[in-house]
């Protein structure tokens, strides 16, 4: 799906995960502890959910690999509705693995929190205060905090290969706007229409 953007919109996207793989090749033989605590325990690409038309990450498992926080880079090219840039950090909690046979496992059920925050001109913590006067509006034009769950196939690699896993997954989710205009018309407005979905593949170190 990269491929189909324009080369201007491929460029910013194409650039983080070239530098994502790179880092993750030329830091995976580190040397000192800071360097070997800092690599990150998988990477990601997805498409659409909330954080761009495509994005990219890098995440660290937590808890014996019951969880995992991850930080995304996010792009939204100027023809599926404005250039966007978006960063996001990710929190995830996966209480189940089910097995099936020796080289697949799967998450079924996990939910995720996370905070996004679109970059440029014409966005901020708050509202320009030379147009609307303090409290006008309680949100954000660009921090959003989000709700949802995802679930994940993941099948397990070679213990010899410095790859652990590769993982299929799919994530719904929605955000606080959104759950506050559902509430208000919750009468007239399915709640599955506020919901989102991102589809992506994760690699494993």
């Amino acid at each position: 799906m990269i491929f189909l953007m324009e080369n201007s919109a491929r460029k910013p996207l194409l650039f983080s995960v070239i530098f994502i793989l790179l880092f993750v090749a030329n830091t995976a033989v580190g040397q000192s502890p800071f360097i070997k605590a800092i690599i990150p325990d998988q990477v990601n690409l997805q498409y659409a959910g909330s954080i761009g038309y495509m994005s990219t990450g890098v995440g660290y498992n937590l808890f014996k690999e019951k969880a995992a926080l991850s930080f995304h880079y996010g792009y939204v090219p100027e023809v599926k509705g404005g250039e966007l840039h978006i960063t996001a950090v990710k929190f995830e909690y996966k209480p189940w693995a089910i097995r099936i046979k020796d080289k697949l496992v799967f998450h079924p059920i996990n939910p995720v929190v996370f905070l996004s925050y679109t970059l440029g001109k014409n966005f901020g913590l708050g509202f320009d205060r030379d147009q609307y006067v303090k409290g006008y509006y309680f949100w954000s034009p660009a921090l959003r905090e989000h709700l949802g769950v995802s679930s994940e196939l993941k099948i397990l690699g070679d213990r010899s290969s410095k790859i652990k896993a590769i993982s299929l997954y799919t994530e719904a989710n929605t955000n606080d706007l959104y759950l506050i205009s559902w509430y208000e018309n919750r009468t007239t407005t399915p709640i599955y229409q506020i919901f989102h979905l991102g589809f992506g593949m994760r690699m494993y170190f």
